[in-house]
């Protein structure tokens, strides 16, 4: 900051306050569109599986291990390519910009699934698709229907959506550290915590209880919007010019010296490992959001209820994150994470008592509300602090975004491997017990996976400790 605190400068940009202002907006307005278009597949795609009664595996398979596995083999490759890619337009936008077209239209094919799955089984090509997945899961798709014919479609439009969003998902959070002053770049992240929460809260509250009656018009609308909204983000928002990009270890060129330079730089050091297991383990504890709709509907809520219930938590939510990140900032991220995770066992459990309580379905509903109000969120905000906060204070500035992608790729591993387990899981549980004890089940689930996250940071806290805590930190690097 120069010229008497008036001007903002970050690499070649410069922002006066009104400047700086205007860009916080079209940030957040771009953060408002692209969480409501992610809050769109997440919510609706259950309730598409659930008509469909689909089995907890398939969904699990291409909720969470198919997104995962993706994400596992795009990441990095994004991740390093855009790190070192120069353009007049910058180098994360033109990523988001090239893939918008394809990502909207995905969106948009999964609100005509119904359409689509029938056209497949009028025009022949039932015999085709129904070979393929029935060599797959020969258990479950004994012959071609209709709803077959559906399931496809909403698999194969699901898989294309998790491609092109891995584009944006992999740059859209570089953006920042690109564009937004580092003296400003914490205040600014609670603000987009608060934008990303209210859009979820907002979505909860006026459409979710629309899903199964617009659920087609609720995708279109989620494409239109992105389309239109992050879109003008895109334009509004400049990249400066960056410096030459690094070389590659010992000068080498091509794609195994930029595989060698990744796996160096990323891969070989003991204490990046620590805060790598912490994420596989934290993936683990909350792939039980991909049935949080299952367990809600279990528990009798409609879909106006359970609308009503996320609004409340995202509100809880919204009031207590500026708190957390204070804290965070005044004591570290790693230790306010670590008491998260401590409080998480109280809190996780709790989902078990529907098994052994099953009073009204009111009763359900504000006992619900209480747990997850005046619990479960401000636990959540503590926890969330790992993320970007902590890995901000932990992985190597100048290479940020190398270091989240590696990151990225052991949660997606995480992701592939729980998604299979715990939809499994799940499908022996409700054919052992029945569906309610299944699905209140899932915090056994979660309590052993963070129990795992938490072992995890125990490590990193001591090898944070060893090379300079909270005074003297300085990232360690291959020699």
């Amino acid at each position: 900051m120069s010229d008497g605190g008036k001007t903002y400068k970050v690499g070649t940009l410069a922002y006066t306050k009104g400047g700086l202002a205007v860009l916080f907006l079209w940030l957040l307005w771009g953060d408002f569109c692209f969480m409501l278009m992610e809050a769109v597949v997440p919510s609706l795609v259950p309730v598409k599986f659930m008509e469909l009664k689909a089995h907890n595996t398939l969904v699990g398979a291409f909720t969470i291990s198919v997104p995962a596995a993706i994400a596992f083999v795009c990441n990095p490759v994004i991740s390093f390519r855009s790190d070192r890619y120069r353009s007049r337009f910058g180098r994360r936008i033109p990523f988001i910009v090239a893939t918008m077209p394809f990502l909207v239209g995905c969106l948009i094919a999964l609100g005509y699934v119904n359409v689509i799955g029938k056209w497949i089984k009028d025009i022949g090509l039932g015999d085709t698709v129904w070979s393929w997945f029935h060599a797959l899961l020969p258990s479950y798709f004994q012959e071609f229907s209709e709803v077959t014919g559906i399931l496809v479609a909403l698999c194969f439009f699901l898989t294309m959506f998790s491609f092109f969003n891995t584009f944006v998902n992999a740059v859209f959070w570089y953006l920042f550290n690109d564009v937004v002053p580092e003296i400003l770049l914490a205040r600014f992240i609670s603000w987009f915590r608060m934008v990303s929460i209210g859009s979820g809260a907002l979505y909860n509250l006026m459409i979710l209880k629309h899903a199964e009656t617009h659920y087609t018009e609720i995708f279109v609308g989620a494409g239109i919007l992105y389309f239109v909204g992050f879109g003008l983000m895109c334009l509004k928002v400049k990249e400066g010019q960056y410096p030459p990009p690094p070389e590659y270890i010992h000068g080498e060129t091509g794609p195994f010296a930029a595989m060698k330079t990744y796996a160096s730089e990323c891969m070989t050091l003991k204490h990046y490992w620590f805060l790598f297991l912490a994420s596989m383990a934290l993936v683990l504890a909350v792939t039980v959001w991909q049935f949080n709709m299952f367990y809600q509907r279990e528990l009798g809520f409609s879909y106006d209820q359970i609308g009503k219930l996320q609004f409340a938590s995202n509100v809880s939510s919204v009031l207590i994150i500026p708190l957390t990140g204070w804290l965070a900032d005044k004591f570290h991220p790693i230790r306010v994470v670590i008491c998260g995770l401590v409080l998480q066992f109280v809190v996780a459990p709790l989902s078990m008592i529907w098994v052994f309580w099953q009073p009204d379905i009111q009763t359900v509903f504000y006992v619900q509300m209480g747990i997850s109000c005046l619990l479960g969120a401000p636990v959540g905000c503590l926890i969330a602090m790992m993320d970007p906060p902590l890995f901000m204070r932990i992985f190597p500035r100048e290479r940020y975004g190398q270091f989240c992608s590696a990151n990225a790729m052991m949660r997606a591993v995480a992701s592939v491997a729980g998604g299979f387990l715990l939809g499994t899981y799940l499908d022996h549980m409700q054919g052992w017990f029945g569906a309610r004890v299944a699905y209140c089940s899932m915090g056994l689930w979660s309590v052993v996976a963070y129990a795992l996250v938490l072992l995890a940071l125990l490590g990193l806290y001591r090898s944070w400790q060893q090379h300079g805590g909270d005074k003297n930190y300085s990232p360690p690097l291959p020699k």
